[in-house]
Parts: structure tokens; sequence; C-alpha cells
């Protein structure tokens, strides 16, 4: 299909206000489209302007009609995951609805997990970005300007005539080295700074920023879906470190987390970056797997300032540890984070309840063990969701717990019982949790 940019293209990206997580000017940065605006001003193959109407004022489609008139967009892009899905197609709606002959252009988690069924849901865009975006987006616009056919570009989904076409897959970019640092930038991410801040156990407030030291996992956890690939990668600690010194050249940093699923696949690894980080003066955050933390791991964190542990726990029953892929058990578990107790550094992780193999028992079972350990350990509980692009949002689809996949997403995925429990047992977990957590869960039985 071919499309036409007929002059220079000049691109708007947005991010959404958010009004899903439910706290005015409370969000998380959706650090993938900081890449993508960095990598696309890099190639200069197009006007680029930004825009985070999270810290601006005003009504959305007043300010969005602005900017595109004013700047005379013809490519508008935004994106994120699929549980923001109504944030997302509100900005695709009023990008229609100011300019009807506007490319409009989406990406993110959203569209990699589910193309055709996202689309359908956003029924104003024109292309979605499948993977990763920075070098679709470059290789798109240079394709639209050229007259040329998107059917060439690989990484895309789009409409033609009555049927999606998906163009071909996109390789995973390996060197992550070779990416821009994010455009902070462009999108205030001073104010952002600000208005979410993290909050300590003492009620500190620290200014925390997230860099993330890898993509994609190399794990394949049921509840899970990596919409950056399936190979796992890392980024030298000389760009990391780079980027933490622009960060604490430009901004009052007093906590970074780094965002790695699989920090401590080398244990030289961690301890040259225990060294490098020791004189900076911040406290700092790890994302680790159970079957990584080992004593050589532990003493090497040990009197550092690594503030939190994250860990994926997940349950506290053997048999719900296989069904999740977790390759762990209970055992193991209590002895990794008395481990981390013991050493003084504090862990974060949680249970997730609602399994395929879940019963009424298992679930009551795990929940009176995270009664019991959830302050020491610090643990959160929650329920499972079958989040679009896992193993269980496709065995749920296949089911026909989850009929019309469209509907799902403009649902705002909610929780569904893929478990073995009876409805009346279902309810009662999630009640029990609900009463734990202090709020409602957005709760669907489609039948």
């Amino acid at each position: 299909m071919r499309y036409k940019v007929s002059d220079r293209a000049r691109v708007l990206l947005v991010i959404p206000r958010y009004e899903t997580y439910g706290m005015t000017g409370h969000y998380v940065m959706p650090m993938g489209l900081l890449y993508v605006s960095a990598f696309l001003k890099r190639a200069a193959v197009a006007e680029v302007y930004t825009l985070n109407l999270n810290h601006v004022e005003g009504e959305e489609q007043t300010i969005l009609e602005r900017v595109i008139r004013d700047k005379g967009i013809n490519i508008f892009c935004t994106g994120g995951l699929s549980g923001e899905y109504r944030d997302i197609r509100r900005m695709v709606r009023y990008a229609r609805e100011i300019q009807d002959d506007l490319l409009i252009v989406i990406g993110g988690g959203i569209v990699t997990a589910d193309p055709e069924v996202t689309m359908q849901a956003m029924e104003d865009a024109d292309i979605g970005v499948v993977g990763e975006g920075e070098e679709t987006l470059v290789e798109l616009i240079r394709t639209l300007q050229s007259g040329g056919d998107i059917a060439e570009v690989a990484g895309l989904v789009y409409r033609e005539q009555d049927k999606w076409i998906k163009t071909a897959r996109r390789r995973e970019i390996t060197d992550l080295d070779s990416l821009p640092m994010p455009d902070y930038e462009g999108f205030q991410y001073g104010e952002y700074l600000e208005q979410n801040p993290d909050l300590s156990d003492e009620g500190k407030k620290y200014s925390q920023v997230s860099v993330i030291g890898g993509r994609s996992c190399k794990y394949n956890c049921t509840f899970c879906f990596h919409p950056s690939g399936s190979q796992y990668r890392q980024r030298s600690l000389d760009s990391i470190f780079r980027e933490i010194d622009w960060l604490t050249a430009h901004y009052r940093i007093s906590y970074i987390a780094l965002r790695e699923e699989l920090f401590a696949t080398d244990n030289r690894r961690v301890a040259e970056f225990c060294r490098r980080i020791e004189p900076y003066d911040f406290d700092w955050s790890i994302q680790l797997r159970i079957d990584s933390i080992n004593e050589e791991l532990v003493s090497l964190l040990r009197g550092t300032r690594c503030r939190y542990v994250f860990v994926g726990v997940e349950s506290a029953d053997d048999a719900v540890l296989k069904s999740m892929r977790k390759g762990i058990t209970r055992a193991e578990i209590e002895t990794a984070l008395e481990m981390l107790r013991e050493a003084g550094l504090h862990s974060r992780s949680g249970v997730i309840f609602g399994d395929t193999v879940e019963t009424l028992a298992s679930a009551t079972s795990t929940f009176n063990w995270y009664k019991q350990h959830c302050h020491e350990w610090r643990m959160f509980a929650d329920m499972i969701i079958a989040f679009p692009g896992s193993t269980l949002y496709r065995r749920a689809c296949r089911d026909g717990i989850i009929p019309d996949p469209v509907q799902f997403l403009r649902d705002g995925c909610p929780i569904v019982n893929v478990s073995a429990m009876s409805r009346d047992e279902f309810l009662q977990v999630v009640r029990l949790i609900e009463q734990n957590n202090g709020r409602k869960y957005n709760v669907k039985f489609y039948d």
C-alpha cells in the first residue's frame, strides 16, 4: 500500500495525559517513546516535535489542535501499553477529528502484543509499529517521503481494503550501545521527576530516575510479555554510566532504578557496577531473579547504597510456580529472601493469584504465607492479569474465556478467571485481595 507525505515530514510524538492510573499527574514515563524520539532526531529524516500532555495545562484536544496546526504536522505518533488503551485511543480520536488526512501511527507494547486486535480497537489509526520502533519509524518516514510501498518496511501492521497486513518481522536491535540516549528534555523530564517522587519506607521523597540497562528476557513466564523482542540484550556499563553522568548533570537525582530484568547474569558485571557507582551520591535499585541470588552476589551488594532489590516471587505453591514457568521453588524463594534480609538488603516482591492451576486451597495457602512474611520481606499481593501477548492471554482467547479480544482491550484488560477455581471460589479470592489492598478490581466474566 502507498501512503505519501507530500513534503518534508513533520512528526509529532505525543505522550497522553494519563487517566488510567487514577491519580492526576502520576504516571510512569514511557521510555520507549523517548528512545524513538531521540533516534528520529538523530536520523534527521523529519522535523520532530514532542508533547507530553501531563505537563501542559488546558483541554487536550485544544492543545493538540494548536500544535498540529501551528507546526504543520503530517505524521502523528503515540502509543504505550495495553492497559493504557483508553488514553491512547483518546489521543488517536482527537488527532483524527483535528485533521482528517493526518497520518496516525501508533506503537509500543499495545501494538506488539496483538497487532490486528489493537488496530481494530483503534479505528482511527492508520499504521501500527510492531516491536522496537526506532529503526522502523525512520524507515517508514523515508519510504513515505519517497512514495515507496510500506509493505516493504519490516515491523508494520496496516489495513488494506478489508484485511490487515503485517509486514516482515523486524530483527531486534542487537547493539543497544548504538542507540542515542533517551530524549529526556523533549518530554519535560524535570517536571516529571518533581510530580512523581518515589517514597522510602520512612516517608522520604526521592527523585527517581529509571535507566534501562537491557531489553527483553530469556525466560518465558506465562504472565509476562516482552514487547522489545525475545532476545535478551544488555547495554555495556560504559553506556549506562554515560547516561547516568548526563542525568546527574541535568537533574537533581537521589535514586536511580536500573531497569534490567536479568541484572545479575554475571557476578563480574555486578562487581564492576558496584565499584563504578560507589562515588555517586544517590541510592539505586536493581532487578534480580530468585535463582541468581547467591552468597557471592549478596556479598557484592552488602554495604552499597543499593536501596531495593526487586525480585519475582509470584506464588508460594510449587505447582503454581511450575505452571507459571518460573523455574524456582518455594524453598529457593525463602532461602534467597532471607539471605537478602540478613545482609541488610531490602527486597521488594509480590505474589499474584489466579494462575491456570490455582485452586482455592493453593491460593489460601499462598495468602497465609504472604501474610506471615509480607512485612519482613516487603511483599505485595495482587491478582494475575492475562495481559495481551502473554501465554495466559493466548490461552484465555483459545478457551473462550476472552471471547472477543477487541472488547477485552476496550474494557481495559480486566481480570478474568483463567484458574482452576469456580466463579464463586475465584471471587472469594478476589475479595480477599481487595480487602488486603483496600481497592476494587476490574473483574469481568465474558459469558
